[in-house]
C-alpha cells in the first residue's frame, strides 16, 4: 500500500512539473504558394527571444504557460503578430504574405481604397482564399450560399444564382477580375458565367453601391479576384481535386506560375480546369438530364517597370448542361399531373449523357489593367474589358434537335479610368470615368428578345475623410444610357431607341466608439434602366421552362436606401447585426399569370413583367466565438421581407427566413495532420407564408432542415502544405424543396452528397538575398 501511495505521489508531482510548461510548435508557410519557408523567425517578445524555422519550414520551442505576443516575421513577406495563450501543448501554421517595401504616400493611399469594399460604411463579407478553397468545384451561387443574407435561385441542381437580400440578376454587379461581368444575365436561370476554380478571394458587399459600381448594382456586388501575381522569384503552381458523390462529378484544376527572374519585371500565370457531372439524385429518384460538363481556362501576365505596373488577363468559361426533361410538358393536363405527381412522371436512370432541353454556355474574357503614381497627385488607374458571351438554348421538342432554339452572342467593350488622388490631410478618394458598348445578336428558331445596341458612359467621385474615430464617405455618380432595338416584323418590334439619364448618391458614416466595436450607418439612392428582356420578351424561355411577356413601356427603377450596421471585433470573437430598408419605386419583376400559355412546343407556365412601388426589409445577424481554445461556435440569421404597396400584397419570390449554427472543433495534430478540424454545420430554412394571394401553381412548400458535416487538415509533402477535406452535406437525405427553386413544381432538391477536395502545391519558391 506504502509503495502505490509513493507511485501515484510521485506520477503527481511528475504531472505537476511537466504541467509547467508547454511546447508551442508549428510551421511557416507563404500565404500565396503554399510553400513552407526556411529560416523565418518566431520571436517571443516577453521573453526576448526567438527562434528560426527549419528546411521544412517547422519550428518548436518549450515555453512556461502564460501568455505571449508572438511575432512571425522574413525578409520580403509582411510580419504576423498573434497573441496567444498557452495552457497546453499548441501548433500553428503561419501563412506571411509578400511585401512591398516601397510604399510611398501614393501607394498607401491607393492600398487602402483597394482593400475595396472592407473600407465601406456598407455590410461586407470577405471569403479569404482558403475559406474559397473550401468550396471549390460547386457554382459561384452555392459558394457563396453560406454567407449571412446571401441565398441562391436554383434551376435544377446545375445552376445557381446568387440573391443579396432578395434581389438578384441585373440588381447585382458582378466584377471578374475588376470588369464587370456581362452576359444574359437578365435570365433567372443564367448564372455567372464563373470558373469556380479561378477566383481566390471573394468580397460581398450588401445594399445599394450604384457611386462606384454604375447603374444597377442596387442589390450589391460580389467581387472575384483572381490569385494576386506571384513576386518571388521561382516557378510553382499547384493541383485541385475535388469528388462529389451525389452526381458522381469529378473536378479539377492545375495552376502553374512564374515570379520575376530572366526577363526582369515579368510575371506569368496558366490555370486550366474541368468538372463533369452525371445526373444528380434526390432523395427517392434520380433527375433526369441534370448532368454537365465544364472545361474552363485563363492566363495572367504583369510587368512592373519603374513605377508602371501593367497586368493583362485572360479567361475562358465554357459549360454544356441538361435541363430536367420533366419541365417540358406538351399540353395542360400533363402539367397538372406532373404537379400533382410530385415526382417524375418517369423514371430516370444515371447516366452522363446530356440531351434537350440543354443551354451550351461560352463566356471569353480580356481585360488589361494598368496603374501610374504621380507624386503629389495620386495613382491614375485604367482598366479595359472586352467579353463575348454565347449562349445556345435546346428545347425537348424533336424538331429543333441539332438547332438552337436560341442562339444569343453578346459583345461586351468596357473601360474605366480613375484617380485615386493624394492624401489631403485625412481626405482621400477617387475620381473617375467609365464606358461601355453592347451588341447582341439573336439567331435560332425561336423569338425571345430582339437584337440590340448598347451604349452606357458614366462619371463618378467617392471621398472618405478619417478623424479620430470617425470615418465620413461620401459620393456621387451620373449616368446615361442609350438602348438602340432593331425591328422584328413578325412580332411587330419596330426600330426603336431608349434614352435614360439619372443619378446615384451615397452617403455613410464609421463611429469607432470602442476598440472593439463600430457603427455603421449608411444612406443610398441608384437606379437601374429596363432591360431588353423586360421591354421585349415574348416566347418561350426554355431555360426556366416559361412563357415570358414583357412590356415596352416599363421605366427605370428607382432605389433609395438605408442600412446600419453594428459590428464587434475581439481577439475571440466577431458578431455583427446589420439592419435595412430598401424603398424601390417602379420595381421590375415577373409575376405568374394562373393561365398557362400553350404553344406548338408545349404548355408552359405564364411569367408577364409588370411595375410597382415595393419596399423591402430585413435583417442579417451572425456571431462568432471561442467556446474554448480549440472549440469555435457561430449563428447568423437573415430574413427579408418584401411588400408590393401598390397592391398591398406580399412580394414574389422572396427568400425563406433561415437561420445557420455551426461548431468548429480544431483538433490536435494526429496521423501526421496539422491543422485538423471537425465542423458541424445545421442550416434551417421557414416555410415562406408571406406569398400574394392567387399568384402561383402551387403552394410554397414547407421548412426544412439540414446538417453537414466537415473534416480536414494539412500534411507536409515535400517542402510543401496539403490541405484536403471531406465533407457530408444533407447528412440525413432529407427531401425537400426549397421555395427559390424554379423546379420545385415537380421535383426536390438534390440529396446526400459526400465531396472530397485536395489542395497540392508544387514548384520553390527562391526569396531574394538581403541586400
Amino acid at each position: 500500500m506504502a509503495v502505490r501511495a509513493t507511485i501515484l505521489a510521485l506520477f503527481a508531482l511528475f504531472h505537476t512539473v511537466q504541467a509547467q510548461t508547454v511546447t508551442f510548435s508549428g510551421s511557416v508557410v507563404d500565404s500565396t504558394t503554399n510553400t513552407v519557408l526556411e529560416n523565418a523567425t518566431i520571436f517571443i517578445v516577453e521573453r526576448n527571444a526567438g527562434v528560426s524555422t527549419d528546411h521544412r519550414g517547422g519550428f518548436s520551442v518549450t515555453l512556461p504557460e502564460g501568455r505571449y505576443t508572438v511575432i512571425c516575421r522574413l525578409l520580403g513577406y509582411s510580419d504576423q503578430t498573434s497573441v496567444l495563450t498557452l495552457t497546453k501543448d499548441l501548433h500553428r501554421i503561419f501563412r506571411l504574405s509578400p511585401s512591398d517595401i516601397e510604399l510611398s504616400e501614393v501607394r498607401v493611399s491607393a492600398n487602402l481604397d483597394r482593400a475595396g469594399l472592407t473600407a465601406t460604411s456598407q455590410s461586407v463579407i470577405v471569403m479569404t482564399p482558403q475559406e474559397v478553397d473550401r468550396h471549390r468545384g460547386q457554382t459561384l451561387g452555392k459558394a457563396l450560399e453560406s454567407i449571412t443574407g446571401v441565398t441562391v435561385l436554383t434551376t435544377g441542381p446545375s445552376i445557381a444564382k446568387p440573391v443579396l437580400r432578395g434581389l438578384h440578376s441585373q440588381r447585382v454587379r458582378v466584377l471578374n477580375a475588376g470588369v464587370p461581368q456581362e452576359g444574359q444575365q437578365w435570365g433567372g436561370e443564367h448564372a455567372p458565367e464563373i470558373d469556380p476554380f479561378a477566383p481566390a478571394r471573394i468580397e460581398v458587399l450588401k445594399g445599394v453601391a450604384g457611386v462606384e459600381y454604375g447603374a444597377g448594382a442596387i442589390g450589391g456586388v460580389i467581387r472575384l479576384e483572381p490569385r494576386e501575381m506571384r513576386t518571388s522569384p521561382g516557378i510553382g503552381g499547384e493541383v485541385s481535386l475535388n469528388g462529389f458523390m451525389n452526381n458522381r462529378q469529378a473536378a479539377g484544376s492545375a495552376l502553374v506560375e512564374g515570379g520575376p527572374g530572366l526577363l526582369g519585371g515579368l510575371t506569368w500565370r496558366l490555370q486550366a480546369s474541368g468538372r463533369q457531372a452525371g445526373n444528380s439524385s434526390a432523395p427517392d429518384y434520380v433527375i433526369g438530364n441534370s448532368g454537365f460538363r465544364e472545361f474552363d481556362g485563363s492566363a495572367a501576365f504583369g510587368y512592373t517597370l519603374s513605377d508602371l505596373s501593367l497586368t493583362a488577363y485572360y479567361s475562358h468559361f465554357g459549360t454544356e448542361l441538361g435541363i430536367y426533361r420533366g419541365s417540358h410538358l406538351g399540353n395542360l393536363d400533363d402539367l397538372n399531373r406532373a404537379i400533382e405527381a410530385g415526382r417524375p412522371l418517369q423514371e430516370y436512370p444515371f447516366t452522363y449523357d446530356i440531351q434537350p432541353p440543354k443551354q451550351v454556355i461560352t463566356h471569353d474574357l480580356w481585360s488589361v489593367h494598368a496603374s501610374y503614381p504621380v507624386r503629389g497627385v495620386g495613382e491614375f488607374e485604367m482598366q479595359y474589358g472586352w467579353q463575348s458571351n454565347g449562349r445556345e438554348e435546346y428545347d425537348g421538342h424533336a424538331r429543333s434537335r441539332g438547332r438552337a432554339n436560341f442562339d444569343l452572342t453578346l459583345t461586351t467593350y468596357s473601360a474605366d479610368v480613375k484617380l485615386r488622388h493624394a492624401p489631403i490631410g485625412g481626405l482621400y478618394g477617387t475620381v473617375g470615368v467609365s464606358g461601355m458598348r453592347q451588341g447582341n445578336v439573336g439567331q435560332g428558331l425561336s423569338f425571345l428578345i430582339p437584337n440590340f445596341r448598347s451604349y452606357i458612359g458614366g462619371a463618378y467621385m467617392l471621398e472618405t475623410f478619417t478623424e479620430g474615430v470617425w470615418t465620413l464617405s461620401a459620393g456621387g455618380r451620373v449616368d446615361m444610357q442609350s438602348l438602340q432595338v432593331y425591328a422584328y416584323p413578325s412580332r411587330s418590334i419596330p426600330n426603336a431607341t431608349h434614352e435614360y439619364t439619372s443619378a446615384s448618391g451615397a452617403a455613410g458614416v464609421i463611429w469607432q466608439f470602442q476598440p472593439e466595436w463600430s457603427l455603421n450607418l449608411n444612406l443610398g439612392t441608384g437606379w437601374r434602366p429596363p432591360s431588353v428582356n423586360e421591354l421585349y420578351s415574348y416566347g418561350v424561355h426554355h431555360g426556366t421552362a416559361q412563357f415570358e411577356i414583357g412590356d415596352p413601356g416599363l421605366t427605370p427603377e428607382r432605389s433609395v436606401s438605408a442600412d446600419v450596421t453594428f459590428k464587434h471585433r475581439s481577439e475571440s470573437s466577431l458578431a455583427e447585426i446589420s439592419l435595412y430598408v430598401n424603398r424601390m419605386d417602379d420595381f421590375i419583376f415577373a409575376f405568374p399569370s394562373l393561365q398557362p400559355t400553350l404553344t406548338l412546343r408545349g404548355i408552359f407556365p405564364t411569367m408577364i413583367y409588370r411595375q410597382s412601388d415595393v419596399l423591402m426589409t430585413g435583417a442579417d445577424l451572425s456571431y462568432e466565438t471561442d467556446l474554448t481554445d480549440d472549440l469555435r461556435g457561430g449563428a447568423s440569421l437573415s430574413v427579408v421581407r418584401g411588400d408590393d404597396m401598390a397592391a398591398d400584397q406580399p412580394l414574389f419570390q422572396m427568400p425563406s427566413d433561415r437561420v445557420r449554427l455551426w461548431l468548429h472543433y480544431h483538433l490536435p495534430r494526429h496521423l501526421g495532420l496539422e491543422e485538423a478540424y471537425v465542423e458541424v454545420t445545421g442550416t434551417g430554412v421557414a416555410r415562406q407564408t408571406r406569398v400574394p394571394p392567387n399568384a402561383d401553381y402551387t403552394p410554397a412548400p414547407p421548412g426544412y432542415a439540414l446538417y453537414d458535416i466537415e473534416y480536414g487538415g494539412e500534411f507536409v509533402m515535400g517542402p510543401h502544405m496539403v490541405r484536403f477535406n471531406i465533407s457530408v452535406q444533407n447528412i440525413f437525405n432529407t427531401p425537400y424543396r426549397d421555395y427559390l427553386s424554379r423546379f420545385r413544381y415537380f421535383i426536390d432538391n438534390p440529396g446526400r452528397d459526400i465531396v472530397v477536395r485536395m489542395h497540392i502545391p508544387f514548384g520553390r519558391t527562391t526569396r531574394p538575398e538581403p541586400e
